[in-house]
């Protein structure tokens, strides 16, 4: 019955274009999504898939957020009863962003329309463990009723199906530009890079509690942090513990800004308390430079310990002050990590190579390409 429902719907209007509709933050805000999304603009994944992206999601105020987001529910809501959409493709984390996707993906499913579920962020668990029995079985419906869940990481897709079982998860990595030029590594002094948002949870406090370990031992190095979020607060511990003339802080930066910096540092750093499969990370390997990060999430299958970077524990300042001292005063080792992070990037996290797959599941969604 549910087969002929969905056959029903897919005919659509006679005469109306059908196509596939993905759903998630708008490709110019910042964050992992976007840059995947702009990755796949690029690629040009949307004209070869006969797709179009709603974006859900704005930087702004509450009132432009939720503007925003109730614009795209009534244009996907628009084009689902007018028999448009072939399949929806759903980038979604926890938190209120599962609960903001699911107002297009109950009506999708109710009209017999596939979906796919593209898991970002690194809260899964928790999210998942801190809501009672009822939003739990909602949750376990959502996911195990989607057409496939794509993981970013082996990791999270056993997290993923211990607390879902039944949920088809296969895993799909973020899909990286790889930049025409690799990393200069010929900075002098030094330069460790961060990129990302400048909170607790991104253990930017960590590696400031790093910095005056690191600083004794190479007196000259440079930190960058660049990213928005508590950006007065990171001054002021550099200021008081002393080294506030070693800092920049940039704020946020995207595009060609963003490239001159991966292109001038020595290192990217990313000592963060949960992660899933960080774009920062994709990025930096792309531009050909070394990696320190924490042993979190997806990153140990991103980061090839030794060879392309080093793993430490989370919230462990003298073990990142460490692996910081070791790659800054070894340039030779920096050039060989970054020089097999670019090859790793290129071969397993490109859009050459990561586009192709989700047009196969895209295909293979809609019954016309073989199972994955």
């Amino acid at each position: 019955m549910h087969r002929d429902r969905l056959l029903s719907w897919r005919a659509g209007r006679r005469g109306e274009r059908r196509r596939i509709v993905m759903i998630g933050s708008a490709p110019q805000v910042r964050g992992g999504i976007s840059a995947m999304v702009r990755v796949c603009y690029a690629h040009g994944l949307f004209e070869r898939g006969d797709a179009e992206y709603l974006p859900t999601h704005e930087d702004g105020s509450k009132t432009h957020k939720a503007w925003v987001a109730l614009r795209a529910w009534l244009a996907f809501l628009a084009r689902l009863a007018a028999g448009r959409v072939a399949l929806l493709h759903v980038h979604i984390a926890s938190g209120a962003s599962f609960w903001r996707k699911l107002f297009f993906v109950l009506p999708a499913h109710a009209c017999g329309v596939p979906y796919l579920l593209q898991m970002h962020g690194g809260d899964f668990d928790g999210f998942y463990e801190a809501n009672p029995g009822p939003v739990r079985a909602l949750i376990g419906f959502v996911y195990r009723n989607a057409r496939a869940v794509l993981a970013l990481s082996p990791e999270w897709r056993e997290r993923i199906a211990a607390r879902v079982p039944g949920a088809r998860v296969l895993v799909v990595p973020n899909p990286v530009a790889i930049p025409a030029q690799a990393a200069a590594h010929d900075a002098d002094p030094p330069c460790v890079l961060f990129l990302g948002i400048l909170r607790e949870a991104k253990g930017v406090f960590d590696l400031l509690r790093a910095w005056p370990a690191v600083r004794r031992a190479v007196p000259r190095a440079r930190l960058v942090l660049a990213g928005t979020g508590e950006m007065e607060r990171a001054r002021d511990v550099a200021e008081r513990g002393g080294f506030g003339d070693a800092l920049t802080l940039t704020g946020w930066i995207g595009g060609a800004a963003k490239q001159a910096l991966l292109h001038e540092a020595s290192v990217l750093v990313l000592p963060s308390h949960a992660e899933a499969l960080p774009m920062s990370i994709l990025e930096s390997m792309a531009a050909g430079l070394p990696v320190v990060a924490t042993r979190v999430g997806g990153i140990p299958d991103l980061v090839e310990e030794g060879r392309t970077g080093l793993l430490v524990a989370p919230r462990d300042s003298e073990a990142l002050a460490a692996a910081l001292v070791e790659l800054l005063t070894d340039r030779e080792r920096r050039r060989a990590m970054g020089a097999a992070g670019r090859a790793r990037a290129r071969e397993r996290f490109s859009a050459d190579v990561v586009v192709p797959r989700i047009e196969a599941i895209w295909r293979n969604a809609l019954g016309e390409g073989r199972p994955l």
